[in-house]
């Protein structure tokens, strides 16, 4: 296959719903092109999270480059900064020509092509400060704090969500932005001597959701629960992969406050729930090229990088 001489590299960008295929996809496209494969999912940075995350075998990852899977440990902090600067930073060194950016992080490919203007990695500070309050105040009195300075982003999130809130407070003591200013700027930093294409496989609902259950079956048979028990035994279960769907309903199971069937339904219906959020998100992309059939999909990625 005659490859393109043309001198910027060329990045393909495969997303879509999590279950609907896109690692099977990009195996075979690293089959017929030279290619290295970025990871663009929030769980698979993480070391020994590898059941719930669906993560590639070891066999697959030494017989295609992959970056950016298992590189921090689950007590580290990552974010869509350092996932921008790390990603960029891959193309920029590496010798091939030709990358595939494959997952439904969103967050992660937005900052890594249109780059982000403000530095909103954690700040360990203001964190501590804002701990401090949690401890003596309350979840509640950090809600009406982010409602007052933030009304738009307070509502778009549970009160309960402690998570989000502590991290939209810090945000805004970094920035001194509300949240909803700080992701609406446009970036003067898009990614440079690089072009890219989005494309997305098309997959009816009903077909997904049933991928989606037999995945999580799949899971379970390989031993899901025991990765879990056996991650608790190592770390903290407060950390922030634990809270991930899937781990969070096996921690449920393990403390016996639901049974084994019932974490099981919970992780298919809020995996379902997830993909329906993905999908509302990826329909405002104007960018991606969606197809109906995986082998039109790689054909025109074929052609594309030979152009």
């Amino acid at each position: 296959m005659k490859i393109s001489e043309n001198n910027k590299k060329k990045l393909i960008v495969l997303t879509g719903p999590t279950c609907s295929g896109k690692s099977s996809i990009a195996l075979n496209l690293s089959d017929l092109i030279p290619i290295e494969i970025i990871s663009a999912d929030s769980m698979l940075v993480y070391k020994d999270f590898n059941i719930g995350s669906a993560k590639p075998s070891d066999q697959t990852l030494s017989s295609t480059k992959h970056h950016l899977i298992d590189i921090i440990n689950p007590n580290e902090d990552f974010d869509a900064w350092k996932y921008m600067e790390m990603g960029r930073e891959i193309i920029d060194v590496s010798k091939s020509k030709n990358f595939l950016v494959v997952g439904g992080t969103q967050l992660y490919i937005k900052s890594l092509i249109e780059g982000l203007t403000i530095d909103i990695s954690q700040n360990k500070q203001i964190r501590e400060t804002i701990y401090e309050e949690l401890s003596s105040k309350g979840l509640e009195y950090l809600y009406l704090k982010l409602k007052n300075i933030d009304p738009d982003s307070a509502l778009r999130i549970s009160p309960r969500d402690k998570q989000r809130i502590i991290r939209y407070l810090e945000i805004n003591q970094i920035t001194g932005l509300k949240v909803s200013e700080v992701f609406n700027v446009k970036s003067s930093q898009k990614i440079r001597d690089v072009d890219y294409i989005k494309v997305g496989l098309s997959v009816d609902k009903d077909d997904l959701n049933l991928m989606i259950s037999d995945r999580v079956d799949e899971m379970i048979l390989k031993g899901f629960v025991n990765e879990v028990e056996e991650l608790r035994n190592r770390y903290s279960s407060k950390l922030k992969p634990f809270r991930s769907i899937g781990y969070k309903e096996i921690c449920d199971y393990l403390d016996s406050k639901i049974t084994l069937e019932d974490a099981i339904n919970l992780i298919k219906i809020r995996t379902r729930q997830f993909a329906k959020r993905q999908r509302t998100w990826l329909r405002k992309d104007s960018e991606i090229i969606w197809f109906d059939e995986p082998q039109d999909l790689i054909e025109h990625c074929i052609k594309y990088v030979a152009s």
